[in-house]
């Protein structure tokens, strides 16, 4: 499917890997809207890359189901002469504020990872499933009959095991790709997922750079790499029900 000329919407838009989607995106020729909590980054975002391309309707809570209805159809007012024809979902947490249990308070508390997974594997069904429901409406864009594709955000620490609550959440979104492509391919929808390995972005800075490396090429991933795959995604249909890792080659 090409991205020229379509709408698409990056949950997490405003920083780190959904801000790379979002220029990468615009840069391919497509209208893009930013759903996320943070105002001033998306504004500023949207300011430098021009609001006839790039839209925040208003600070937007994943798990909040009226919001992201809202959200979804400012979005196609917004974009009125283009159609929606996908989603890019990668926001989410690592941490919560909530206090652990045991020594120290270092064990995860039943309001951590209830906290985490609401965020992190709700909010992404939240949205994928409002996106899904616009995608229905769309005339077939080729001869396999495609309306669009959901593209999820998983984590190497989901699929080795690593963070009770950070890893199951992303565990989670990884099993959802194949059966929510199942169900959705019927109606010419993809849904894929991309896990990937320790990237430059805010959340590995705020760690001080204590994530590993990858091992080849031995550095963090860059959040371009991270969007350029996303790119390839959209534009290559056989790629349906499936989580990539890019991680270089790293187990968590």
């Amino acid at each position: 499917m090409k991205i020229l000329g379509y709408t698409f919407i990056v949950t997490g838009g405003a920083s780190g890997l959904g801000e790379s989607v979002v220029r990468s995106l615009i840069e391919q020729g497509a209208f893009v809207a930013i759903f996320d909590i943070n105002v001033k980054l998306a504004t500023t975002l949207v300011e430098e890359l021009g609001k006839n391309k790039c839209y925040f309707p208003s600070s937007v809570d994943v798990t909040v189901e009226d919001q992201v209805n809202i959200a979804v159809q400012k979005t196609l007012q917004y974009f009125s002469t283009s159609t929606l024809r996908g989603a890019i979902l990668s926001s989410g947490i690592v941490f919560s504020p909530m206090d652990g249990y045991g020594p120290d308070k270092t064990l995860t508390s039943y309001s951590q990872f209830e906290h985490i997974i609401r965020v992190n594997l709700l909010g992404t069904y939240c949205v994928a499933q409002k996106v899904a429901q616009e995608l229905l409406r769309n005339e077939p864009v080729n001869d396999d009959g495609e309306r669009g594709v959901i593209i999820t955000v998983s984590s190497i620490l989901g699929l080795d095991g690593t963070l009770v609550g950070y890893g199951t959440s992303k565990a989670g979104i990884a099993g959802l790709t194949l059966p929510l492509a199942k169900e959705l391919a019927p109606q010419g929808i993809r849904v894929m997922s991309i896990a990937p390995g320790p990237f430059d972005t805010p959340i590995v800075q705020r760690q001080n750079n204590t994530a590993p490396t990858c091992l080849y090429p031995s550095r963090y991933g860059q959040p371009k790499e991270f969007s350029d795959l996303v790119v390839q995604v959209i534009g290559m249909r056989m790629l349906n029900g499936s989580v990539i890792r890019l991680d270089g080659a790293l187990k968590a």
